[in-house]
């Protein structure tokens, strides 16, 4: 009797432990299962945004590097804080991206906002696209002469601008196409200036010209149709590649005096 009241006792002491137990291997094999559908595990960034619809990719037309990939393979997130995207974005990717001090931007931001977009690349990784805005209205971008400022940065691990001393070189061709050693002028229309990021990597700026080929493209939201819209205006841009991403950072002051090159070099840069 003795024992029997014993071992009764004794199964009393175990038994919440071992449904702790139980709850825990449940919790985390759901866990795991959950995540154990993922193709690339940066997947487990964006699972907590939220998806929307989206009418087009941004990406730059004139240089043609980030062509506009199958439709089926793209994700729309709806815009959340700046703070949150760098926290569902790549390490590698954060780590690359240096965002301005708000007080260099000559204007008082309305709204600041973050756009994420996820697309697979030929070899099936998800490539991240982050476009980080600053608009001086509150309700985004109107374009009755209010200033922005967009960095957007898109995931390319290889870079495009490599100066290949050959015919077929993309450098050459380019300066070719853009006349960028042209001068400016009403019969010969420069599209592009090349600069100098660093010795060995260039920077290009399009300067406002009253022509399409000067459009700039972000992405809007329209949150009656939770749709993320693929929309151009008028407007200044550097575009480059360094460290694993291709940056196209556009811009509308009506204070034009600041040194934007400088900006850009930090953001960047770092530096």
């Amino acid at each position: 009797m003795y024992n029997i009241i014993n071992n009764i006792m004794f199964m009393r002491a175990i038994l919440p432990l071992s449904i702790i137990g139980l709850s825990l291997l449940l919790f985390s094999c759901q866990k795991e299962s959950k995540h154990s559908g993922y193709v690339d595990e940066n997947e487990a960034l964006v699972e907590d945004l939220k998806k929307v619809s989206g009418d087009s990719r941004t990406y730059n037309y004139d240089f043609k590097i980030l062509e506009e990939p199958k439709s089926e393979g793209v994700n729309y997130y709806e815009p959340i804080s700046i703070t949150e995207a760098f926290s569902s974005i790549p390490k590698e990717m954060k780590d690359a991206i240096h965002l301005p001090n708000i007080g260099d931007l000559p204007f008082l931001s309305g709204t600041e906002q973050a756009n994420i977009v996820t697309f697979w690349n030929d070899s099936n990784k998800l490539i991240f696209e982050i476009q980080v805005s600053f608009f001086e209205n509150s309700a985004g971008y109107k374009a009755e002469n209010q200033d922005f400022f967009i960095i957007s940065a898109t995931q390319l691990a290889d870079n495009p601008f490599i100066d290949t001393s050959s015919e077929e070189d993309p450098i050459d061709l380019w300066i070719e196409e853009f006349n960028m050693n042209g001068l400016e002028g009403p019969e010969e229309v420069v599209i592009y200036r090349k600069l100098d990021l660093t010795p060995d990597y260039p920077l290009f700026f399009k300067n406002w010209q009253q022509s399409w080929s000067t459009m700039y493209a972000y992405y809007s939201y329209d949150s009656s149709k939770s749709l993320i819209e693929h929309t151009s205006t008028g407007s200044k841009m550097y575009y480059a590649w360094h460290d694993g991403l291709i940056f196209q950072i556009g811009y509308k002051f009506t204070d034009d005096t600041i040194d934007m090159e400088d900006v850009v070099r930090k953001i960047i840069l770092g530096s």
